[in-house]
């Protein structure tokens, strides 16, 4: 029984030095080498979670077919063009977005696909009917960044007049 525990705990750990190490160059197939190759000099030098997230990305790559690739270039084109800024802000809310409990993720993709499958028009009456329910929407500054509209400001309180003069000052 010592025995077999002690294998096991040594296979582990094997398994999980070699986890730990991350994916080597060698380990790519030839494919996922071609499609990394800018990479090979700098890969030993890559976080590990980093190496996994390339190795996972040419695997998916090689995987599309030719129109695939062709909308994923183009959808990086546009990735490109961003100003940092935007690029930020983008990986921002996706962050809020990943952070959010499985099921109101479900619920906002299902809210997408049903705003996909509108006619143009027909969102755009929507997106008018938002900003006029919500003073506006994102594009004027107002809106929280939660997809809520803000709430009403607060009515400005009066100026208070101002205070006489006391005698003798």
């Amino acid at each position: 029984m010592r025995r077999v525990v002690l294998s096991l705990f040594l296979a582990w750990s094997f398994a999980m030095a070699a986890t730990a190490a991350g994916v080597e160059w060698a380990q790519l197939s030839t494919d996922q080498q071609a499609v990394l190759r800018n990479l090979e000099t700098e890969w030993p030098s890559l976080p590990v979670d980093r190496r996994q997230q390339l190795a996972d990305g040419a695997a998916r790559w090689l995987s599309m077919d030719d129109a695939q690739r062709a909308a994923a270039r183009d959808r990086f084109a546009k990735w490109r063009a961003l100003s940092p800024e935007k690029q930020a802000d983008i990986r921002r809310r996706y962050q809020e977005f990943r952070a959010l409990p499985p099921d109101e993720q479900a619920r906002i993709r299902a809210t997408q696909q049903r705003v996909k499958g509108m006619t143009p028009e027909r969102r755009a009456e929507l997106m008018q009917r938002w900003r006029d329910a919500s003073g506006g929407g994102r594009g004027n500054g107002s809106g929280n960044g939660n997809g809520k509209p803000d709430k009403p400001d607060k009515p400005e309180k009066p100026e208070k007049p101002p205070r006489p003069e006391k005698p003798g000052r």
